[in-house]
C-alpha cells in the first residue's frame, strides 16, 4: 500500500519538478532578453529562479531515493564486493536518519523565518523553507515504500 502511495507522490513530484524547471527557464530567458534588448528587467526574476532551484534540488532528491538514482559513493562496495548486500541497508538507514534531521530542523527553521518575507517578491520565507521538512517526509515515504516493494519481490521469487 505504501509503495502505491510512494508512486503517486513521486508522480506528482515529477510534475511539479517539470513545472518548476520550465518556469525557471522561462523567467530567466525572459530576464536575459529584456536586459539585453530593452535595458529593462524583472525585479523578482532572480529570486524566483533561486527559490525554484532550491525546490528542484530538495524534491528531486526525494524522487531520486524512490528509484535509487541518487549519487552514491561506491568505494567500499567496489573494494569489498562480497559485503555489497550489507552496504545498501546501511545507506538506507543513513538516508532515513538524515531525513529525520531534515524534518526536525526544517520544522524548527520554519518557526524562525515565518515572520520574514522575501526581499523582492514579498512572500513569507516559511513557504520557501517548507520544502526542507517536506522533502524529508517524502524521502521517508519513498524509503518505506521501497522496503515494501523489496518484500513483495522476495515473496514472488519463492
Amino acid at each position: 500500500m505504501l509503495e502505491r502511495v510512494s508512486y503517486w507522490i513521486d508522480s506528482a513530484s515529477r510534475v511539479f519538478l517539470i513545472i518548476f524547471l520550465v518556469s525557471m527557464t522561462a523567467v530567466l530567458a525572459t530576464q536575459v532578453v529584456l536586459r539585453y534588448f530593452f535595458q529593462l528587467g524583472i525585479i523578482w526574476s532572480d529570486e524566483l529562479a533561486r527559490f525554484l532551484m532550491i525546490a528542484l534540488v530538495y524534491i528531486g532528491a526525494s524522487s531520486a531515493v524512490r528509484d535509487n538514482s541518487h549519487i552514491t559513493v561506491s568505494v567500499f562496495e567496489d573494494k569489498f564486493p562480497t559485503l555489497r548486500k550489507w552496504f545498501a541497508p546501511i545507506q538506507w538507514i543513513m538516508i532515513f536518519i538524515y531525513s529525520l534531521f531534515l524534518i526536525k530542523f526544517g520544522w524548527d527553521t520554519l518557526k524562525v523565518v515565518e515572520a520574514q518575507s522575501s526581499a523582492n517578491m514579498g512572500i513569507s520565507m516559511a513557504w520557501i523553507y517548507a520544502v526542507i521538512p517536506l522533502s524529508g517526509l517524502l524521502t521517508i515515504i519513498h524509503l518505506v515504500g521501497r522496503l515494501g516493494k523489496k518484500k513483495v519481490k522476495q515473496k514472488e521469487g519463492f
